[in-house]
């Protein structure tokens, strides 16, 4: 990386660029989409009003619609969150309910910071665990795998600190509204069942405020993952400190060693080419071996020094690689819902855009009256081809909002119709399967749903089995005497052609 870095500069920052652009794209998506949509709808020759325009074909499934209106009103209304006040109400109550009311999703910034500031922190002891995970490798392959270490810690601390705050805060919820349970006397239950955003919000209305939390967090606090968290965060920070402290003593003893032999050699070097014919140049021993131990003391209170001061920054290090983690503890309690649904419900009213339907109403104004400022211009285009080339002189009239409501009332039938669907299906199933016993009554009222199955033998069947058997000889006496009566009409019939 480094020397692709300082091979290519250029390169290397334009990557780093379109990088940093891409994030921003990502972040803003939705802003950046509305504007690239509307540029390239405006765009002439090959924009969308301009190619739609070529399309004088009217719609016939639809009367009185061009089949370029259509189009471009459904690509507008791509940007419109459809939403009536009373389903918008409906999550609002979800998540006061619940107690969410008020939080927000975790932003993409705060991942982003997490999980940048866990991946430096990790790099700086994943490298000195490189080195035992993979001994002998060389110096690139070490720095590779230091790199794959590192962001193999950062997804597990990263992951485990954001749950364990998300515990943290939701075992929080549930312990505030058993405490008032408790100091209510527990005349309710603190649980009447749970209430998923699909069913009205308002079926526990009456029941106290910790009742409905409960109905949509959960009854039982729980600390599994904040316990698991803490011993890996505790069991890494111990570990990373002692191996940093092994290669640190490792690398002091093998410079003090250095030093000794380095003087040994130099004594002895001195000692060798020592002339010994010039008078009052031999030192004596005593001086020799006092210089020696001069210069080993100096070696060793250096490697002493080092050594506390490498333990000092080793512990610091320690310390700020556990208040790192605190942070996405704080991080993963601050956003998030405790709510099985609040995730579900805070997505459906926008994602924390809007805070009431009037906001609702006044972010689908803007879209409206910005689609039908574009459907205009695309009607009088299309008006003035059709007198050029055209032969309908239809005056294009619809609206963008016509369009709107113009689906709004398909999809209502369409549901109503699924609706309808679902009701003779459970109709029939309910006529089909087989009544117990203890259901069946009297001979008579069996005979009438044996003849409500019409000619479904096997379900008739299945009925017969499950009766008693006193019941069941009786039915099958009685089915013998219809059976008896239906031949004897037979044969009157008979008699009375022949006569």
């Amino acid at each position: 990386m480094k020397e692709f870095i300082s091979t290519y500069p250029a390169l290397a920052w334009s990557i780093v660029s379109v990088l940093l652009a891409l994030t921003v794209v990502a972040v803003l998506w939705q802003q950046v989409k509305w504007w690239w949509f509307n540029t390239w709808v405006n765009f002439p020759l090959i924009g969308r009003i301009a190619t739609l325009a070529r399309d004088a074909n009217e719609d016939i499934a639809y009367p009185g619609w061009f089949s370029g209106e259509r189009t471009l009103c459904q690509e507008y209304k791509n940007f419109v969150h459809v939403q009536d006040e009373h389903d918008f109400n409906e999550k609002i109550t979800y998540l006061t309910k619940a107690g969410d009311n008020g939080r927000r999703s975790t932003p993409g910034w705060i991942w982003l910071l997490t999980v940048s500031m866990v991946f430096v922190e990790a790099l700086g002891f994943s490298y000195v665990l490189a080195g035992y995970t993979i001994p002998g490798a060389s110096e690139n392959l070490q720095q590779t795998g230091a790199y794959g270490i590192a962001f193999l810690i950062s997804v597990i601390l990263v992951a485990f600190t954001h749950f364990a705050g998300h515990e943290l805060y939701k075992s929080g919820r549930i312990k505030n509204a058993r405490r008032e349970w408790v100091e209510d006397k527990r005349e309710s239950k603190l649980s009447t069942g749970t209430i998923p955003l699909a069913r009205p919000q308002n079926s526990d209305d009456g029941l106290p405020a910790y009742t409905q939390l409960c109905n949509r967090v959960g009854a039982h606090p729980t600390y599994l993952v904040s316990i698991a968290t803490l011993v890996i965060v505790l069991l890494i920070a111990g570990a990373a400190t002692y191996v940093r402290g092994q290669v640190l003593e490792k690398e002091l003893v093998a410079r003090v060693t250095q030093v000794n032999k380095q003087i040994d050699n130099g004594n002895q070097a001195a000692s060798d080419s020592l002339d010994m014919s010039k008078p009052g140049v031999t030192l004596p021993d005593a001086d020799v071996a006092a210089n020696h131990n001069a210069d080993k003391k100096v070696a060793i209170e250096e490697a002493d020094i080092d050594r506390h001061g490498g333990w000092a920054t080793f512990i610091v290090l320690a310390f700020v690689f556990v208040f790192l983690q605190l942070l996405g503890v704080i991080f993963g309690y601050r956003w998030g819902f405790a709510g099985q649904n609040s995730a579900e419900a805070f997505r459906d009213i926008g994602g924390g855009r809007y805070s009431s339907y009037t906001a609702v109403r006044e972010a689908y104004r803007r879209v409206a009256d910005t689609a039908q400022a574009r459907l205009a211009v695309l009607q009088q285009k299309i008006m003035a081809r059709n007198s050029h080339v055209g032969t309908s002189g239809q005056h294009l009239s619809k609206t963008f909002r016509d369009y709107v409501q113009e689906t709004r009332i398909a999809d209502q039938a369409e549901r109503q119709h699924e609706r309808h669907h679902a009701q003779a299906v459970k109709a029939q199933a309910e006529a089909s399967a087989p009544v117990p016993a203890q259901q069946a009554g009297s001979a008579a009222e069996v005979l009438q749903q044996l003849n409500a199955l019409g000619d479904d033998k096997p379900a008739k069947l299945a009925l017969l089995a499950t009766l008693p058997e006193g019941l069941n000889a009786e039915v099958v006496a009685a089915l013998k005497l219809q059976k008896e009566e239906k031949a004897r009409q037979a044969r009157n019939a008979e008699l009375e052609d022949l006569l």
